[in-house]
């Protein structure tokens, strides 16, 4: 591959670069209906969400060694676990995860907010930082919950509580409710509470700026 098509494909998968996130969080969120194994996977489908966000910094060379090291810490906290017991694996874990999702989170709201018109590229940022949002949730709902185990109720035991917990999240942000998993401590309460006025707040701020921007086209 020559030097100008090196670039121009670079350019392009850059261009594309929160359509790939998108679809990077879709595996991530339903890879594991797909993939039968006894081994934790997630983990893994993190590593290959990491990857997918160094696309968002082209040329910022930081950036992407700090991603390169969120995903080398995964990789090695999942492989250690899983020869040795280690005190405090999973809050490091969580912790992980919720630093990670907090820098990409505002490089994907930033486009949101200073894209100068309605594109597919931004409505894929829009789907992005609302399944940050969420998965954010999970992992501080999962976290309360290692450190303050019952906080949950009808949860499931063990490393699958995490899932349950993710899950719990997106149906709060999208104030649907079920009433299948509910918090029991007021830390967890409040938490849940939180999340739900994010959840709102971020359905009503985003309307307003694609509303915003679609009618300055005009």
């Amino acid at each position: 591959m020559s030097k100008s098509n090196h670039n121009n494909f670079y350019d392009l998968v850059h261009l594309r670069r929160f359509e790939i996130l998108l679809f990077s969080f879709f595996i991530l969120l339903f890879g594991d209906l797909f993939i039968v194994t006894k081994v934790d996977l997630f983990p893994f489908l993190v590593a290959q969400n990491v990857v997918a966000s160094l696309l968002i910094f082209h040329n910022r060379l930081r950036k992407k060694l700090f991603f390169l090291l969120v995903i080398i810490l995964l990789v090695a906290l999942e492989l250690c676990s899983s020869v040795v017991i280690i005190p405090n694996t999973k809050l490091a874990f969580f912790l992980t995860y919720i630093v990670y999702f907090a820098f990409l989170s505002v490089n994907v709201y930033r486009q949101v907010l200073f894209s100068k018109e309605v594109s597919i590229g931004m409505i894929a940022a829009v789907l992005c930082g609302f399944i940050i949002l969420g998965l954010t949730g999970g992992f501080i709902f999962s976290m309360i919950e290692y450190l303050q185990p019952h906080s949950f109720n009808n949860i499931a035991v063990g490393v699958a509580y995490v899932s349950d917990l993710i899950y719990f999240s997106f149906i709060t942000i999208l104030s649907i409710g079920y009433g299948d998993i509910t918090p029991a401590t007021q830390i967890a309460q409040k938490t849940a509470l939180l999340f739900g006025l994010l959840g709102y707040f971020y359905g009503v701020v985003v309307i307003g700026v694609i509303i915003g921007k679609y009618l300055a086209r005009k």
